[in-house]
């Protein structure tokens, strides 16, 4: 007796528990990693297939044949996939899983290349960063230097200038002292012939008093002294002989004392042939160059001169 199928329709309550049997299968892949995703149709369709044979073992009231049982479950899932939106999957699960390690292999190239990358664009960076920094510090120790060499050069300009100041101002002291001497040394020429001229009066007078009598040599000893008259009877003896009339055949020194010419003007007594006035000006010509007679003649005799 022939078996008799019956298959009875799908009712919402028994679709919409395939539907969520469905959605809980579809959870399932978004939970793992990228590489379920790319099974994610098959395994819905699969999963509306055994929804669909479900159905019918339930809904059936008798056992049907192998093939029409196949051709059910077939139409079913169609309809099932159809019903979720689940376009129709001609592959198999092999094929499947193929595409899906191969996809896998292909991301993680392009991980590890992007990596790669990564890492040769930070090593370029850091290599940049590297020579900036060393440029910076090369500028660095240059300006250093130029500076450093700046402030020895105006160092060395400032002790060259201040030592310059310094040796002009010690020449111009010195020749300011050296001015001040000549002035000085001027002052004391100029005021040695007034001296003499007025010493010359008091001579005249303190002579005048004198009687100017007898030998020049006893008119001499009465003004200067026993003392010293024998220092000056030497000094003249030897200059003239105490001769008021001798003269130096080489030059214009004349009379008892061998007066120059110059030698009278200092004197204040004009040049005269008068032995007592001759005695009178050499003793003012002794006493203001020299003090004593006594002091003439060891000048002359130490110089050949007085």
């Amino acid at each position: 007796m022939p078996r008799t199928r019956h298959t009875a329709p799908d009712t919402p309550e028994s679709v919409e528990a395939t539907a969520v049997e469905v959605a809980d299968v579809d959870e399932a892949p978004a939970r793992r990693g990228g590489f379920l995703r790319s099974r994610r149709p098959a395994l819905l369709l699969g999963t509306a297939t055994a929804g669909a044979l479900l159905v019918g073992v339930l809904t059936t009231t008798g056992a049907a044949s192998p093939a029409d049982t196949d051709t059910d479950t077939a139409s079913a899932s169609v309809g099932v996939a159809e019903a979720l939106g689940i376009p129709q999957q001609t592959e198999d699960a092999a094929t499947t899983s193929a595409i899906g390690d191969d996809t896998l292999a292909s991301l993680e190239d392009l991980a590890a290349s992007r990596n790669q990358r990564t890492a040769v664009d930070a090593a370029a960076v850091q290599a940049q960063a590297a020579a900036e920094q060393a440029a910076a510090e090369q500028a660095a120790a240059e300006e250093a230097a130029r500076v450093a060499a700046e402030e020895e050069a105006a160092r060395a300009a400032a002790e060259a200038q201040a030592a310059a100041e310094a040796a002009a101002a010690e020449q111009a002291a010195a020749a300011e002292q050296a001015a001040a001497e000549a002035a000085a040394a001027e002052q004391a020429a100029a005021a040695q012939p007034a001296a003499a001229a007025t010493e010359a009066p008091a001579a005249s007078s303190a002579s005048s008093g004198t009687a100017k009598s007898g030998s020049f040599k006893d008119y001499a000893l009465s003004l200067v002294g026993a003392e010293q008259f024998s220092c000056l009877e030497k000094l003249w003896g030897k200059e003239s002989g105490w001769d008021p009339t001798a003269q130096n055949p080489t030059s214009t020194a004349y009379g008892i004392a061998q007066f120059l010419d110059s030698t009278w003007a200092s004197t204040g007594i004009a040049k005269t042939s008068d032995g007592y006035l001759q005695i009178d000006a050499g003793l003012i010509y002794i006493e203001d160059r020299y003090g004593s007679p006594c002091e003439a003649w060891a000048h002359s005799q130490a110089t050949g001169w007085y």
